[in-house]
């Protein structure tokens, strides 16, 4: 069961994240670094380039022998991988179930997830990116991000209220601890709310390849 004192931070954390975007530790420590007058690129919603796609931005894809399982058929770079099984553990502790719903991606599964449904749906392409990338420009090809669900509240997979079950909200106080981050706060101006998709950013290798998408956040 979860603790009052852990409730009522996550309550905290909660409003922040509605209104503002929070770097990790790390982030705010490699600001320190940058020089001020640094322009930083404006993000396009419609534009599609080299650069960015519909407020995504380019991503090679892992090597498949740096993947490592973390369960439920689901893969990630081998250092994230270390770092959200001790997250699951910990969280296990405590009685929260974390399960991994999608980890790396490659780009013929990306194009299917973007093309494919936004063909189905009936979705412009601009449309269809305000919840997917399309392919090459997904974090999912990383092998640092992964969607993530609640095994007691299956019903809120990929969902915004994921973050009111036990799961999401333990993430929101605690996934900082083990370099985790949340990819699309609800104040990313041009894509949804994505509460259960997280990124993982513990090391220089991968605070370097979300670089921009993290700037565009904290500017």
């Amino acid at each position: 069961m979860v603790r009052v004192d852990l409730v009522l931070r996550i309550l905290v954390l909660m409003v922040l994240s509605w209104g503002l975007y929070q770097p990790t530790v790390a982030a705010q420590r490699q600001d320190a670094t940058q020089p001020d007058n640094i322009p930083r690129p404006k993000l396009d919603c419609r534009a599609v380039s080299e650069r960015s796609a519909y407020g995504h931005f380019p991503y090679a894809e892992a090597s498949r022998r740096d993947l490592v399982s973390v369960g439920n058929g689901e893969y990630l770079r081998s250092s994230a991988a270390a770092s959200f099984l001790a997250m699951q553990q910990a969280a296990a502790r405590e009685g929260i179930r974390l399960v991994a719903l999608s980890g790396f991606r490659d780009r013929s599964t990306q194009e299917s997830l973007f093309f494919g449904i936004a063909a189905q749906r009936g979705q412009s392409l601009n449309e269809r990116a305000r919840v997917s990338a399309p392919p090459g420009y997904s974090e999912h090809h990383t092998g640092y991000a992964i969607d993530i669900g609640d095994a007691n509240a299956p019903e809120s997979d990929v969902r915004p209220d994921f973050e009111m079950t036990a799961a999401g909200m333990w993430l929101i106080v605690r996934a900082p601890e083990y370099g985790f981050e949340m990819s699309f706060p609800r104040t990313h101006p041009c894509i949804n709310y994505e509460p259960w998709h997280w990124r993982w950013v513990g090391d220089e290798y991968s605070q370097a390849t979300f670089r921009t998408a993290r700037e565009m956040m904290r500017r």
